[in-house]
């Protein structure tokens, strides 16, 4: 094994998030490149950020053991979110079945014993690991809290969490969101991982975000601001106005989001009709 081809790849792999090569890499993976990885800690590494970016195509197992004794490496992997690697493996499963394995993942963050800061006290108990930690904000801000504010108050109030360094309340900041993402039930409009996209009687497209209608078009709207813009021969042309207006909208979303594509699969059947 190439060490210096082999952490390239990965580093291509991640930046494109392409688990799909990203998979068939791991697959790929001799005995003999696994004993090469075993001992060689940049190579261990590379390995264990490529695990990460393939998380949808694990199995529910193997995910929460890298929660449990690798979540650090994870979590500070440049062009990798954890929450959607998770999300996307969660959306390969059936509906029933997700909550089960967001239960898994939230428990192996409870078990995780990686040491994230110095020891410090906290109302007579030692913490410095990751379930130290979440145990101790759980303790405070509540176990089924979903509000910023009582992240707010445990980061400010607490005086020995105000006193940690920057980059450590970042890092912690990212796994109570992470703990709140997978104490999220995905029955809930909150916690449901597909977002639709549908167009309603009125001609409005509509799509869902994190549980929120969105708006993506309303010709309405656009009929409404022609009429009072233009005179009437004007608005006859209103089809390439409308046809206008939504490639405007689509620009303004990043290229192969989901409203974009939603906006342009709009703009291909107003081409075609």
């Amino acid at each position: 094994m190439d060490k210096k081809i082999f952490t390239k790849q990965i580093d291509e792999l991640i930046f494109y998030l392409d688990d799909v090569n990203g998979a068939k890499l791991c697959r790929e993976i001799s005995k003999e490149d696994e004993r090469a990885i075993d001992s060689d800690e940049e190579l261990r590494g590379a390995f264990l950020a490529l695990q990460f970016l393939i998380i949808p195509f694990l199995s529910t197992k193997e995910i929460a053991s890298l929660l449990k004794e690798y979540l650090t490496v994870g979590l500070m992997i440049d062009d990798l979110n954890l929450r959607e690697r998770i999300t996307k493996k969660l959306i390969l499963l059936d509906l029933s079945d997700r909550d089960n394995c967001k239960n898994t993942l939230r428990q192996a963050l409870l078990d995780n014993q990686e040491i994230i800061t110095d020891e410090m006290e906290a109302r007579g108990k030692k913490i410095k690991t990751t379930a130290d930690w979440l145990r101790d904000y759980l303790s405070q801000a509540g176990s089924g809290s979903t509000k910023a504010l009582d992240q707010a108050k445990y980061f400010y109030e607490q005086r020995y969490v105000a006193d940690l360094n920057e980059d450590d309340k970042i890092f912690l900041k990212k796994i109570f969101n992470l703990y709140k993402f997978l104490n999220t039930s995905s029955l809930t409009p909150e916690g449901f991982e597909d977002d639709i996209l549908l167009k309603d009687k009125d001609g409005r497209l509509i799509t869902t975000n994190k549980g929120k209608v969105m708006v993506l078009y309303d010709p309405k709207k656009i009929k409404q601001r022609e009429a009072t813009a233009m005179p009437k021969k004007v608005v006859n042309i209103k089809g390439n106005n409308q046809l206008e207006e939504l490639k405007q909208l689509a620009v303004k979303y990043p290229a192969g989001s989901f409203e974009r594509k939603a906006i342009e699969e709009e703009i291909g059947k107003m081409n075609n009709e």
